[in-house]
């Protein structure tokens, strides 16, 4: 049966996918609401009341008036997609993100019209868009920005009616709204950054067991391989594989199968937390580089550590065990699945002369296949 591709637009967003978006998008607009209302009062401090404005109606203007809005624009969004409603459509959300960014760009320069320089902020909410990973989405938001460029320079929607005079307080209005501006920008460059490292990361990892996936494993024994070649450093490799796990699957489920391979992860992980690259290969293959030549003791504290752990099922305590191969690159091969081959071939050889130990790539002949 040929597969098709998920559209973008029916792609779901689950649980736990949703509270950290919430999280990420409202810890970020709460820090630029913060610049913007310091921003403000900064320029407040240094207003001179004038005929036509007073220090009072400055502050309600300029101060009270925009961030409360966007104030209420926040905490209604917070509210409603935080508590009252759960959109599960990975577009839903970024359009309620492109709603909020959008609103507080379209406030700040619809009650600041007097500043010139105000109106290229409207270019700061196309930098979230790499979070949405979805071309619909950016330009959606380019949209969005140019509409509403568009109502505040033919004055479409509402906007300060008192243009600050040109006298010594002028210079702050500018300088202060670049420095909140590039504040801002900090602040929303940063969340992308990091948040795409992150999907990167996640990415390089397995899942179930948080352990390197197949693709980051190759890459791995790639950079090995290279140094062996520039440098002369030998390495090994070790590959474990759960005994009868077919069996395991079938007796207790594989929601039971799955504990068994998150526990052999975790010795895994717990086994390379000093100088070693943890992968999970395959369903219940598990491999391992090691940056020295000896990998026995390393794999056969594994196997012990596994074969000493009891499960809890509805049969009472059950333990299972674990067959290792083992393969020292300590001379030239021509690609690293060839070499992977030989720590593959000792873990077969270990499968075929009882299971539940390690064997040493070499340590047979190869009759006794």
């Amino acid at each position: 049966m040929k597969m098709t591709k998920e559209p973008v637009s029916r792609k779901k967003i689950n649980t736990t996918q949703l509270t950290e978006w919430n999280r990420t998008v409202f810890n970020l607009f709460w820090k630029i609401w913060l610049v913007i209302l310091f921003v403000q009062l900064f320029l407040f401090i240094f207003f001179e009341a004038t005929p036509e404005c007073s220090r009072a109606q400055y502050f309600k203007q300029f101060i009270l008036i925009p961030s409360g809005l966007e104030l209420m624009v926040l905490l209604g969004c917070q509210l409603i997609f935080t508590k009252l409603y759960r959109p599960r459509l990975r577009r839903t959300v970024s359009l309620y993100t492109i709603f909020l960014i959008t609103a507080f760009a379209g406030i700040t320069i619809c009650v600041h019209t007097s500043v010139n320089m105000l109106q290229a902020l409207l270019l700061v909410p196309m930098m979230l868009t790499p979070l949405y990973k979805d071309r619909l989405m950016t330009l959606v938001q380019a949209v969005f920005v140019i509409i509403l460029y568009i109502l505040s320079d033919f004055y479409f929607i509402p906007n300060a009616s008192y243009i600050l005079p040109d006298n010594d307080f002028s210079p702050y209005v500018e300088l202060s709204i670049f420095i909140g501006a590039t504040i801002a920008t900090f602040f929303i460059l940063e969340r992308v950054y990091s948040t795409i490292m992150v999907n990167e990361d996640r990415s390089k990892h397995d899942s179930l067991t948080h352990l390197y996936n197949h693709e980051s494993f190759y890459e791995e024994l790639d950079y090995y391989r290279n140094r062996f070649e520039k440098k002369g450093k030998a390495f090994s490799v070790i590959i474990a594989d759960i005994d009868n796990f077919k069996k395991v699957n079938d007796t207790y489920g594989h929601a039971f199968g799955d504990e068994v391979i998150r526990k052999v992860g975790k010795i895994f992980m717990e086994s390379s937390k000093n100088d070693g690259f943890a992968a999970r290969y395959g369903g219940e293959e598990f491999a391992m580089i090691l940056p020295h030549m000896n990998p026995m003791a390393v794999a056969e504290k594994i196997r012990s550590d596994f074969e000493s752990f009891g499960f809890e099922t509805s049969e009472g305590n059950r333990r299972f065990t674990l067959s290792l191969g083992a393969a020292v690159y300590d001379k030239a091969y021509k690609s690293a699945s060839i070499f992977f081959e030989e720590a593959d071939n000792a873990l077969y050889h270990a499968k075929r002369t009882g299971k539940n130990k390690v064997v040493l790539s070499g340590s047979y002949d190869a009759e006794d296949e």
